[in-house]
């Protein structure tokens, strides 16, 4: 499993107990939790997404050069 899914994964698990709570100072925590992990997960992608492409750009780079 990648490390941004376990991260969703984690967002979803703490929105469900934030739901399932009646303390509303915890459920917030929660919730603050799960966006935070969210977040982090969006960062994750697009760090990966960004060395993907700047893999293939230097890797096209190369060919033409040859």
């Amino acid at each position: 499993m990648k490390t941004s899914d376990f991260l969703r994964n984690q967002a979803e698990l703490c929105l469900a107990l934030s739901r399932a709570t009646f303390d509303l100072t915890m459920a917030g925590r929660l919730r603050t939790m799960a966006t935070e992990f969210n977040g982090k997960a969006t960062e994750l992608d697009d760090d990966a997404s960004f060395l993907l492409q700047l893999t293939a750009h230097n890797g096209a780079s190369r060919r033409d050069r040859d």
